[in-house]
């Protein structure tokens, strides 16, 4: 709890959790939604607990598994399903049915032109969105400088709270989807002013336009990437669209893009592929991770030459000269360079020589033949 940011900066990034879909317009979320003030979504919401700012507006239908909370001047533009209790703030519309399974709080000048249907209590009061109060409450222990007992001290406030206990146990790190305020999302395009953080096995669409964006493997993207910042996609992807950034692009392995680079640097890890022109002022770089160390089969020597195990066992009891006679010498791609044109040669058996006594060797060679050749024409009889 030492660093806790501004409240004002909780919602500054878009968060998608691991699994997250976008299909038959709507968001399909396994977990809770977090949806930032005056944001606009043009497509319905499929999630466990749903928690709306001021201002929201999303237009298709609301499916929540727990709780739904929404603030003050928000408009739903279909049906709003409950799990559990709803919570209206004032002046909210909502142009479809609202279906209750458990409590309705709501506030005043509340609209809901399609009906009602409320199992529980209905109760007519402005409520207080549990996020805005928390924000608040944190904001005034962080001037305090008490950020040590905000843990504790919501512990306390919520100990009562059904809504406290239900969030204790859950990884909302893991399980939920933070929509930033000003966020627009609709499926030409998500726009956010920060960053965009995407999970695992996602599949979205529509352009992302954002800061900076990050995404885990197996993300599906049915559209084009353009960032302010660095932009990274994750192993077994596949985007249907052009990635355009100031900074860096990093494709992780076995990654397919169906489009162009605009970068200024270009990382490509191994088997990613690229169906597109990559421009990138920097250059691109090819990144091949170290394959796993194969069963070692046979071993190789320094003339590059490979040694088979069955020999190698024997030479441990037979002595070295013995070896050299009856070694089986394999020819493979040596990682010693060589020279093609080189006449040295390596033989079995043979002792290596210097240069000065192979040139001495070849001197004696070349004058025994001149010698023998006048010998012989001496004794050839005079015409």
């Amino acid at each position: 709890m030492k660093n806790i940011p501004e409240p004002d900066q909780i919602l500054k990034n878009l968060l998608v959790p691991d699994n997250t879909r976008i299909e038959a317009n709507r968001i399909i979320v396994d977990g809770d939604v977090i949806v930032g003030n005056h944001s606009s979504i043009k497509y319905g919401i499929r999630g466990d607990m749903v928690i709306m700012g001021e201002g929201v507006n999303v237009y298709g239908d609301i499916l929540s598994g727990s709780d739904v909370r929404v603030d003050m001047w928000s408009k739903l533009g279909s049906s709003v399903e409950v799990g559990k209790n709803a919570y209206l703030g004032e002046f909210v519309t909502i142009d479809g049915k609202l279906i209750v399974e458990g409590d309705l709080d709501i506030g005043k000048e509340v609209k809901i032109r399609g009906g009602f249907e409320v199992k529980g209590w209905i109760m007519v009061r402005n409520p207080v969105p549990v996020i805005i109060f928390i924000f608040l409450y944190i904001r005034e222990m962080m001037h305090l400088g008490k950020g040590e007992e905000i843990e504790k001290a919501l512990e306390e406030l919520f100990e009562d709270s059904e809504d406290f206990q239900g969030i204790e146990g859950k990884e909302l790190s893991e399980k939920i989807m933070i929509i930033p305020a000003g966020a627009k999302i609709s499926p030409e395009a998500i726009e956010v002013a920060g960053e965009v953080v995407i999970g695992s096995s996602c599949l979205l669409i529509g352009d992302i336009k954002a800061h900076a964006v990050e995404a885990g493997k197996n993300l599906t993207l049915k559209g084009s990437v353009y960032s302010e910042e660095n932009i990274s996609i994750g192993e077994s992807s596949t985007v249907y669209g052009n990635l355009s950034s100031k900074g860096q692009v990093n494709i992780g392995k076995n990654s397919r893009v169906f489009g162009g680079i605009k970068a200024e640097s270009v990382l490509l890890h191994g088997n990613a592929m690229v169906d597109g022109t990559i421009k990138a002022s920097s250059g691109v770089s090819f990144l091949r991770e170290a394959a796993e160390k194969p069963q070692v089969l046979a071993e190789v020597n320094v003339l590059g030459k490979e040694i088979k195990n069955d020999i190698i066992a024997q030479s441990r009891v037979k002595p070295q000269i013995e070896l050299l006679k009856t070694l089986e010498l394999i020819e493979i791609n040596s990682i010693i360079k060589t020279s093609a044109r080189g006449n040295k040669k390596f033989v079995l058996g043979r002792e290596e020589t210097s240069a000065r006594i192979q040139v001495l060797r070849r001197t004696r060679l070349i004058g025994g033949v001149r010698r023998f050749r006048r010998k012989h024409e001496a004794r050839k009889p005079y015409d």
